[in-house]
Order: C-alpha cells, then sequence, then structure tokens
C-alpha cells in the first residue's frame, strides 16, 4: 500500500468538526477573559479618579485607562458582530458549527 493512500487512511473523519469546536471554544474563552480584563480595567481607571484628587497628571492616566477599557469593550463587542455578519452572509453557524461528513 502506498504511503499516500496510508495517510488518507489515518486522516480524521469527523469532517473537521473538532477543529472548529475548538476554534468556537477558544474564541469565547476569549471573549470572557477579555469582558473580565476590560471590567477590571475600568474599575481600575475610576479608582484611579477618585483618588486623583487636585493631581492632573494622575487625572490624566485615570481618563487614558477609562478610555483604554472602554475601547477594549468596542472591540469585544466588533469581534462578536463580525463572527454574526459573516454567519449571516454565508448561512453557516460558525459558534455551533455543523460540518459535513465524508
Amino acid at each position: 500500500m502506498p504511503i499516500v493512500n496510508k495517510a488518507i487512511d489515518n486522516l480524521p473523519t469527523d469532517g473537521g468538526r473538532a477543529l472548529a469546536k475548538y476554534i468556537a471554544i477558544f474564541w469565547q474563552f476569549m471573549v470572557i477573559v477579555g469582558g473580565l480584563a476590560v471590567l477590571l480595567y475600568l474599575i481600575w481607571g475610576a479608582l484611579d479618579w477618585i483618588f486623583a484628587g487636585n493631581n492632573p497628571d494622575r487625572l490624566t492616566r485615570a481618563k487614558t485607562k477609562l478610555f483604554d477599557g472602554i475601547f477594549g469593550l468596542v472591540l469585544l463587542v466588533l469581534s462578536y458582530l463580525i463572527i454574526k455578519i459573516i454567519s449571516t452572509v454565508t448561512g453557516l453557524d460558525i459558534l455551533n458549527p455543523a460540518w459535513p461528513t465524508l
């Protein structure tokens, strides 16, 4: 039996379903971690603002942290919207893939 046929015989027969599930799980995990990071960064920026007092340098750093936290939240929402747009255009449910089997 040639080597090529052995390699084809050893391929998984799930049609890529496992890879798609791992990608979906990884994306969901990253969104959760990103959401927690945004929440903590916003709290950190708010506390910096509260404790800044009349120090303009600390107030500027606090505003920067709040802006960066909101920017991170926008990126998380955009990642979800991009996946939904791709799902709508292609007709595929990217986060719950149903790949055809061989």
